[in-house]
């Protein structure tokens, strides 16, 4: 049998850059030890993850108590794609990846992934505020690969975003999982597909927001506009998937404040103030995309989503990925956002929003 040549991806593909981040003048450090995603607990503690722990801080991230999330018999590991949500009965629950089983190849010739590429997606509950954790529940197998958003919608049920890699179609393709008993049992939307070929092709990386009247699943492309997915049905079917907002090859973040505001964390299209960014196609996707990541915007909407503010531009660094946001509002109207890669940490004020800089 002929063999296929191979390349092993290399995960950390963000560029090093010793530049200067420059900061928007109503955006401030934050001085914190670890990265978002996180969460509150009903005691009021905050909440974060990383690999095989949980860390509790009843001091806003001054301190942290270390707890473990799995069973030293379980060869787990969370990626830091995940989410964490704490639901309406005090359940405490994150959706990871496992990156403990990570495995990764890609066939140049063929452009297509090996069959034994695998990364599988869980859910895992704590009724105890993060101390403890259950045994974790297997969402689905496969190269799941992204975990970004975990919401609970008005009904009370629970939606998680999810994606997985078609092998034999060499993309991704997005979907949902959702619960209406707490976290313990879900089920799997359909699926949401929008072709291409590459190991970074296809629909993936969606975040959530519930709105007025259906529930919204924004997903990362390389056609340069995330494409909007809307569920009529509490959040079990999706369907009208269409190109939405302009952005790069990136994933963006939704958020529901206190006030009902909503904002989107994201990475424009091009770089402000310019019309053209280096691309990138071949094995990536088999359109050449824009993968600017040197800026992160936020925009927001007062209108539930139909109309949005100009980007506001709240980080740059040349060469820098200022990418994969997450967004924690720790007191009403006090944003914390923090990114995935760079690992970018920084503060602002709601009320600041009307009058930063475009």
């Amino acid at each position: 049998m002929k063999k296929h040549p191979e390349i092993q991806l290399n995960f950390d593909l963000a560029p090093q850059t010793d530049a200067a981040v420059f900061l928007n003048e109503a955006v401030h450090p934050l001085q914190i030890e670890h990265n978002g995603p996180f969460v509150r607990n009903r005691q009021g503690e905050l909440i974060c993850v990383k690999d095989k722990t949980a860390y509790l801080s009843g001091d806003n991230g001054q301190s942290w108590q270390a707890f473990k999330l799995f069973s030293t018999d379980l060869n787990l590991s969370a990626a830091n794609s995940c989410s964490l949500l704490c639901t309406s009965q005090g359940t405490i629950i994150l959706s990871f990846i496992d990156s403990g089983n990570l495995h990764f190849k890609w066939r140049k010739q063929s452009n297509a992934p090996t069959r034994n590429s695998v990364l599988f997606h869980y859910i895992v509950r704590s009724e105890d505020g993060g101390r403890s954790w259950q045994k974790p529940i297997l969402l689905q197998k496969g190269y799941a690969a992204a975990a970004t958003t975990l919401i609970q919608l008005k009904s009370g049920a629970l939606i998680a975003s999810a994606q997985n890699l078609d092998y034999q179609e060499a993309r991704h393709y997005s979907l949902t999982f959702r619960s209406e008993d707490d976290g313990k049992i879900w089920q799997a939307s359909n699926k949401l597909d929008i072709g291409g070929r590459g190991h970074h092709a296809g629909c993936y990386e969606g975040t959530l927001a519930e709105l007025e009247d259906r529930v919204w699943f924004c997903l990362r492309t390389n056609l340069d506009y995330f494409w909007h997915a809307y569920s009529y049905d509490d959040g079990k079917t999706w369907t009208h998937i269409q190109p939405g907002i302009e952005a790069s090859s990136s994933p963006a973040m939704l958020k529901r404040l206190a006030s009902g505001k909503l904002i989107m964390l994201y990475n424009t299209l091009y770089p402000k103030g310019t019309d053209h960014f280096k691309r990138i196609s071949g094995q990536f996707s088999e359109v050449a995309a824009s993968w600017h990541r040197e800026e992160l915007s936020l925009i927001y909407s007062d209108d539930d989503g139909r109309s949005w503010s100009a980007p506001l531009l709240l980080a740059r660094c040349r060469n820098a990925w200022l990418s994969y946001p997450y967004v924690f509002e720790t007191s009403p109207g006090i944003i914390w956002i923090t990114t995935m890669q760079s690992e970018l940490r920084i503060q602002l004020r709601e009320q600041s929003l009307a009058k930063l800089p475009r």
